[in-house]
């Protein structure tokens, strides 16, 4: 019987020990204990895989407007070439495309007019002449108390009108092209018949309508020439955007697909706004030395929306989001680095704002951010 008890009490005790056993948790992996907070890695990898470590520190922000616009010539450089004397066009030593001088010929047009003009022209001088000669001689007879003064006005009026006159034509010989070096009229009459158009600028050729053989009225555009060394960038500006376009004002021009960005200066604000569109036009002119801003091309003018400076910015590629949170990657010793989490604020096209999670001084890691995202996704934290 007494064994029988203590067999009892055994098999007592161990369904307790069993059961308590039973019911206990099991004992979590030696890695769900603690999680790493810190990311270390080599400095030679660090070198290699590109990432770029900067203390944080302040500086401006400009947030801008872009607004899209086409080059156009600048009119003030253009010209429309007219012969000013009828006539036919007899040479054209130009084509569309050329790079024009400035006094360089255009075109030759033989004109009956320009004879006339040449022939005026010695007839006036003649008449000068004898102008001079009459205003002389009353001179003489008035200082010699023989001559009337009334006389004598009468023929300085008639010289003063003859020196205009002969002025005048001097200055269509000019332009004519039939006057020699030394401002006398060309001798050669087989010259005198005909006169040679030259280009009032340094250009571009861009339009020729004049035709050899032809008749070229005297008003008839026959060339036009463009001096593309500035340009003009027109935008159509939203009447809410007109605020921020002020003549004088300086903006930045850009081309992503040329890859160019450059200065510009508003010459011209509209104070009229397009009926159709309800917008504004706003006149941007554009220094193109190199002739790469085409007209007819698009680009892209920034005008400043806002302008803060900050006490701590960086740039938009150091800024990462990870379970859904800002974060910034902190490197407080050489090759650790921690997930700090940020606020941010003010944006533009470069740098963004942190408000709060980061004091300037602090090394922070901005560039190739998305290298350290990646190590830190691909280890336990």
């Amino acid at each position: 019987m007494r064994h029988v008890m203590n067999r009892f009490l055994l098999f007592l005790i161990l369904s307790h020990v069993l059961l308590a056993s039973a019911c206990s948790d099991p004992s979590p992996p030696q890695g769900d204990l603690e999680k790493s907070t810190e990311l270390t890695i080599d400095t030679e990898r660090i070198r290699r895989s590109g990432v770029e470590i900067t203390e944080a520190s302040g500086g401006e922000l400009v947030r801008t407007l872009p607004l899209l616009g086409n080059i156009v010539p600048n009119e003030h450089n253009t010209v429309k070439v007219v012969a000013g004397i009828g006539g036919i066009v007899r040479e054209i030593p130009v084509q569309v495309g050329d790079l024009v001088a400035a006094d360089a010929p255009l075109a030759v047009i033989e004109s009956k007019e320009a004879a006339d003009v040449a022939f005026q022209y010695l007839e006036q001088q003649q008449r000068a002449g004898f102008a001079k000669q009459a205003y002389d001689r009353e001179k003489t007879l008035l200082e010699k108390q023989i001559g009337t003064r009334e006389s004598y006005q009468n023929a300085q009026n008639d010289l003063r009108r003859s020196y205009l006159d002969l002025q005048l034509t001097t200055q269509k010989l000019k332009l004519l092209g039939l006057l020699d070096d030394k401002g006398q009229m060309i001798k050669n009459r087989n010259k005198i018949s005909s006169f040679t158009l030259k280009s009032p600028i340094e250009g571009t050729l861009t339009s020729r309508h004049a035709v050899r053989g032809e008749f070229a009225p005297a008003d008839r555009e026959l060339f036009v020439l463009m001096n593309l060394s500035s340009v003009w960038l027109e935008v159509k500006a939203p009447q809410t955007a007109v605020r921020l376009a002020h003549v004088g004002q300086v903006i930045q021009v850009v081309n992503e697909g040329l890859g160019v960005r450059t200065r510009s200066v508003v010459v011209f604000v509209s104070p009229v706004a397009d009926a159709t569109s309800r917008t504004v036009l706003v006149r941007l002119l554009l220094a193109n030395p190199d002739g790469q801003w085409r007209p007819g091309i698009c680009a892209t003018a920034e005008f400043i929306d806002q302008k803060k400076t900050v006490p701590v910015r960086l740039p938009r590629e150091a800024v990462v989001t990870l379970d859904d949170q800002t974060s910034v990657f902190v490197e407080p010793r050489p090759g650790v680095f921690t997930l700090r989490r940020v606020v941010t604020g003010l944006e533009d096209s470069r740098h963004v704002e942190i408000t709060h999670g980061l004091n300037p001084g602090e090394r922070v890691v901005t560039g190739n951010a998305l290298f350290l995202k990646g190590e830190w996704l691909s280890t336990e934290h």
